[in-house]
């Protein structure tokens, strides 16, 4: 029951033994990771720690029947108590299939995200099939975050949720004192969220429970930012913190002058981030004001920097790419009305929601429109893309 120095193979060892909890279910976990190791070729000391779910054994190796996928699989879970709790209890499963029976588990592949799998039956109607459901006490109005098998989100309820993601099993919940809106941010086995009783959480990811919370001035209702050792936020009082990750201490905040409900976004030098007056603002990691840029209505989308030039939208219908160093304007494209949607971006493309209903596509060299996508209702999401690249 004591925790002890980490001693394992990176790659081969389950999350737990790299905090120095060691039981037989990391074994299971180990033996998981060299099954895979074996099926695919793919050695895990040269990935990141965690990642078996983005190599999919039959994808790398058709020769594998899916039931030992399965197996291996459930080795590999995230959670202990959802992998193979004894070794003879793998091993019965391994012989059902050199006997050739069937193995059935309730269980899905490790996943990075919830899916609605659309089934198309040679052009009948499409069958949604929802994998998991669960409901928590009130709305649900922030982004979930998928880290390492476990969804985490937080909701109206006052409450702040992790589940299992291959099957929505509640894992553990904490109760903080007011609604939380925004999407929470993960790193080093911690989770960090905003919540508008104006404190800001860190959480354990194992138990669930609070490492340390840090008392603003104001309601927070968006998201919070992890670089540089610190933890970067703003809240309805017009105040930007910077905290230090290890302590829960501030380092520094400074006043911008109006509700902040943009998430900060941090470069090597700096930290891009908007307000509720329209001002998008340049602070240094000393906490000084480096430029204003002003728009004429609030700046709720959260920035994006790339190559020097900050893009982000505004409630007076434009958007904007801004020179991150002095701050002025290099172009502006006009949206039929305003936007909180924060944009994306994949080589030179811009992607943007309005609440006009259109997804706009803007040339994100010289602002021009490249094509839009009408929706039909206006869209406050923002986009996320995914990247395929075509074989020759």
């Amino acid at each position: 029951g004591q925790k002890g120095t980490m001693i394992g193979t990176e790659g081969y060892s389950p999350p737990e033994q790299y905090r120095g909890e060691a039981t037989h279910l990391a074994d299971i976990y180990a033996l998981g990771a060299t099954l895979h190791h074996l099926l695919t070729k793919r050695d895990p000391r040269l990935e990141p720690p965690f990642t078996f779910s983005e190599r999919p054994i039959r994808q790398i190796n058709g020769d594998v029947p899916a039931e030992l996928e399965e197996i291996v699989y459930k080795a590999l879970q995230y959670n202990p108590q959802n992998r193979y709790q004894s070794a003879l209890e793998m091993k019965d499963a391994l012989a059902k299939i050199l006997k050739h029976k069937p193995v059935t588990y309730n269980i899905s592949l490790p996943t990075t995200e919830p899916e609605v799998e659309i089934i198309n039956n040679n052009g009948a109607d499409n069958e949604d099939r929802l994998l998991w459901r669960f409901e928590s006490g009130d709305e649900i109005r922030g982004s979930v975050l998928i880290q390492g098998g476990v969804v985490y989100f937080g909701s109206y309820d006052q409450s702040f949720y992790a589940l299992n993601a291959a099957n929505g099993e509640a894992l553990w919940k904490y109760k903080s004192e007011g609604a939380i809106v925004g999407k929470p941010v993960f790193s080093d086995e911690m989770i960090y969220f905003g919540s508008e009783d104006r404190r800001l959480y860190a959480v354990s990811t194992s138990s669930g429970r609070l490492s340390w919370s840090y008392n603003t001035e104001g309601p927070i209702r968006c998201s919070p930012c992890v670089a540089q050792n610190h933890l970067f936020i703003g809240s309805d009082a017009g105040l930007l913190y910077a905290i230090n990750l290890v302590s829960g201490k501030v380092t520094w905040k400074v006043n911008l002058g109006a509700a902040i409900r943009s998430t900060p976004f941090v470069t090597d030098s700096e930290v891009v981030v908007g307000n509720e007056h329209g001002e998008a603002m340049s602070i240094d990691f000393r906490g000084n004001i480096r430029w204003r840029f002003q728009a004429k209505r609030a700046i709720t989308s959260s920035p994006i920097a790339e190559k020097g030039v900050v893009y982000f939208a505004s409630l007076d219908s434009m958007v904007y790419a801004i020179d991150l160093k002095a701050g002025w304007a290099i172009w502006r494209f006009r949206m039929g009305k305003g936007s909180v949607s924060s944009p994306g971006k994949a080589g030179n493309s811009l992607f943007v929601g309005s609440a006009d209903g259109c997804m706009y596509c803007v040339d994100a060299s010289n602002g021009r429109e490249l094509w839009k996508y009408q929706s039909g209702h206006q869209i406050s999401g923002s986009p996320v893309l995914s990247i395929k690249k075509m074989a020759n």
